[in-house]
């Protein structure tokens, strides 16, 4: 069976490609169990999660984090109370989205909604904060997903990188806020010479990069040791233009498609290796690594 929004590829997990649910991942350690949906009426379409679950609208949706009916609720920090609204146009026979004013904002495939609605169509890619979704105006007859529990995690299920301690009070959900650490790891970086890449240490294990991934691979430890004085909400980040402008390109009008297949890559070898997915994304910032890099000589 072929990705619901793609149609392109074969699914990975629920009605979702690799690809395109790699476009919706979500902030690290986000779990099905903060996405709740009910719908009194469904009209038929849907907005489907990182999972690959389809989810139903009414012709009146609202998303949000604390709602009081039926709706789209996410359980996360950059989410707001009430976050944002889709509804359908009967006469016009469209849907629209619009932002209620949240503190984390709300995008249509990477453009950022103001006080406007915006007309939707089928595949649209919306993030409410860093939570995303597809929307599909036709999804209805697709049936439930069940998942894996094992597969269930927006990392890979081998990521070796240990989850900061909980807090010992229960979460405050008035506070937009989702700094929470970022653990350390010893690392070291073999300059590629005379081309044919360089070689990664990480944690005791050796990862083997191309020259482009090599480079955008040791920016990104470069920036994070750097930027050591920044909270860690916002520390280490470097936007796609930067990547564009400084690595070394094998075509000659690099975009953000070539950035996105860059960093699948990086994630694959990172994963092959054991050593777990070290990249985050993060919608208006760009990427960064998971982790404070302790560099060796």
């Amino acid at each position: 069976m072929n990705c619901a929004v793609c149609d392109l590829r074969p699914v990975e997990m629920g009605h979702l490609c690799e690809d395109c649910r790699e476009e919706i991942a979500g902030p690290p350690g986000l779990v099905p169990e903060q996405l709740l949906a009910t719908s009194a009426k469904p009209t038929g379409a849907v907005l489907i999660d990182p999972w690959g679950r389809p989810h139903p609208l009414d012709a009146r949706t609202l998303i949000g984090r604390q709602l009081e009916g039926a709706g789209v609720c996410v359980l996360e920090g950059s989410v707001s109370r009430h976050h944002a609204h889709l509804s359908y146009d009967p006469v016009k026979k469209c849907w629209s989205l619009r932002d209620l004013g949240s503190v984390n904002g709300t995008l249509v495939n990477d453009h950022e909604l103001h006080e406007a609605s915006t007309v939707l169509r089928p595949g649209d890619r919306i993030h409410v904060g860093q939570v995303g979704f597809y929307f599909l105006p036709d999804g209805g007859q697709l049936p439930p997903v069940q998942l894996d529990p094992a597969a269930a995690n927006t990392l890979r299920p081998i990521d070796r990188v240990p989850a900061p301690a909980a807090p010992a009070a229960e979460p405050e959900f008035d506070v937009e806020n989702t700094d929470v650490g970022l653990p350390h790891l010893t690392m070291r970086l073999n300059e590629p010479t005379g081309g044919g890449g360089g070689l990664v240490e990480i944690d005791g294990k050796q990862v083997q990069l191309t020259t482009t991934q090599f480079e955008f691979f040791a920016l990104l430890v470069r920036r994070m040791a750097a930027e050591s004085s920044q909270p860690h909400l916002v520390r280490g980040f470097v936007r796609t233009s930067e990547l564009i402008g400084d690595l070394s390109w094998d075509t000659r009008e690099p975009g953000d498609n070539h950035v996105k297949q860059l960093v699948r890559r990086v994630r694959r070898a990172l994963v092959k290796a054991e050593v777990g997915d070290l990249i985050e994304s993060r919608h208006r910032f760009g990427y960064r690594l998971r982790v404070v890099p302790h560099l060796e000589p």
